[in-house]
């Protein structure tokens, strides 16, 4: 499964900044929204105190048949009064409801004062004020003249006014409210300031390591005059400045020793050369076609080795091929020659490469395919992830599972777990892996069931 820029480190690097500024903006709203909420609650519980209080004061100082008119005409915003010869609370409940209670009969020099809160729901007081103002949005009507529906705390209060008198309160708390937007957009913008800051740090970093991975694939694949450039932090500047130094001398060693597989195939054309001319001049036949044979077999040895000297370090252009058309063109070819080879490519499957490289590998892995399997079928497609794939396949014995892994070493031969051919010099598979690693491919080996053999090339798409 791809996560697209979420599989760079750039990505992850800014992934994981802004994850943790939000997760701390999301704890400090929290612990802003508990101490904000307590700070409005007990403002608005220190009101209802005085405010009761006061009024209970008021009542207490005049006669018990004018108390019930003048608790009639207290007008308060959030408390309704009522004098009552039976108090509305008959004992104070926990929280709220007993602070309040207890500090209202402090005010009053520890007189009886009962106090409970319940949780109400109701139409909202502020819209039905501000409705001559603003028209009411068009919603379903969901509480008393459409007013919306908004939950808060009702405290119940009873106060003894003597005479067998209580006064009873019905006091609003304000229930919780969300946190302003100022600080929901200060939150917004600080995250998107540091996001872009961790971008613009994390691309410091996360540009020059994808630059020298870019350089470490180009060396992998065969190249040898690669560079990472020396950017970004000290740390991967002098990882960077460490993989050129090693690459050059990569690229020295492996110049030399393709020079010297080089000049010695060049240099063996002429002893082989004369050999033949000498063996030509052999009176028997039999030792001569012995003589000749030998020296067929050291020039097919000095050309293959001189392949393989050469294979992934070509100087052709890379471009985007058509493998399917190349294993037709290929397979038609080698039935010419009499090879056994059938190309199963009925849709067309671009990759970028050499194109002569890659018509080698497969004649390599086709030939191996008709000398040892009796013959082969070149099937192309495209797998799910892309690569193009070519596999050879054959209906031969197979080759013991535990060879397998040593099929692409040089001049190694599995012929006894074959068909019990014998010439060959073991490079072919060799050859053909070596292709396939410089175009950043791979080159698999396993057995069919129930009998066979197969031979996979798979090229990046």
């Amino acid at each position: 499964m791809s996560w697209g820029p979420l599989n760079t480190l750039t990505g992850r690097l800014v992934l994981v900044t802004v994850v943790a500024v939000i997760i701390s903006y999301a704890a400090a709203f929290a612990i802003y929204a508990n101490e904000r909420g307590a700070a409005l609650r007990r403002a608005a519980e220190t009101g209802v105190i005085e405010r009761v209080a006061y009024t209970a004061e008021r009542l207490r100082s005049v006669s018990p048949e004018e108390r019930p008119l003048l608790a009639d005409e207290t007008r308060d915003f959030s408390i309704r009064y009522a004098v009552e010869t039976q108090p509305a609370v008959s004992e104070s409940g926990p929280g709220a409801g007993g602070r309040i209670a207890r500090a209202i009969a402090a005010e009053l020099d520890d007189i009886d004062v009962y106090a409970r809160t319940r949780t109400v729901e109701g139409p909202s007081r502020r819209w039905r004020r501000e409705r001559g103002a603003v028209e009411a949005p068009a919603e379903p009507p969901r509480g008393r003249d459409n007013a919306p529906i908004v939950r808060s705390t009702e405290v119940l209060v009873s106060v003894d006014l003597d005479d067998g008198q209580w006064l009873n309160a019905r006091a609003r708390l304000p229930g919780p409210r969300p946190a302003p937007l100022s600080a929901l957009a200060g939150a917004l913008v600080t995250v998107l300031i540091v996001g872009i800051g961790a971008t613009l740090v994390s691309r410091q970093i996360g540009r020059p390591l994808a630059d020298l991975a870019a350089a470490a694939q180009a060396l992998g694949s065969g190249q040898t005059n690669v560079t990472a450039p020396v950017s970004g932090p000290a740390d991967v500047r002098r990882a960077s400045t460490a993989f050129n130094a090693m690459a050059d001398r990569l690229g020295r060693q492996l110049n030399r020793q393709r020079q010297m597989l080089w000049a010695l195939s060049h240099d063996l054309r002429t002893p082989i050369t004369a050999i033949r001319l000498r063996a030509e001049l052999v009176d028997d036949d039999a030792t001569r076609q012995r003589l000749l044979a030998s020296v067929e077999e050291m020039e097919r040895l000095t050309e293959q080795a001189l392949s393989l000297a050469r294979a992934g370090a070509s100087e052709e252009a890379r471009a985007q091929v058509d493998l399917a058309e190349i294993a037709r063109t290929l397979c038609g070819e080698l039935q010419d020659m009499g090879v056994s080879a059938e190309a199963d490519a009925p849709a067309a499957v671009f990759a970028d490469c050499r194109p002569s490289e890659i018509a080698r590998a497969l004649r390599n892995l086709a030939e191996n395919a008709a000398k040892y399997g009796g013959g082969g079928v070149m099937r192309v497609c495209r797998a799910e992830n892309g690569d193009a794939v070519v596999e050879v396949t054959d209906n031969g014995p197979g080759v013991p599972a535990d060879l397998l892994a040593r099929l692409a070493a040089p001049f190694f031969r599995a012929d006894e777990a074959r068909s019990g051919a014998t010439n060959g010099a073991g490079l072919g598979l060799a050859i053909a892996q070596a292709i396939a690693e410089a175009h950043g491919g791979r080159l698999e080996f396993s057995n069919r069931t129930p009998r066979g053999f197969s031979a996979k090339l798979t090229l990046p798409g």
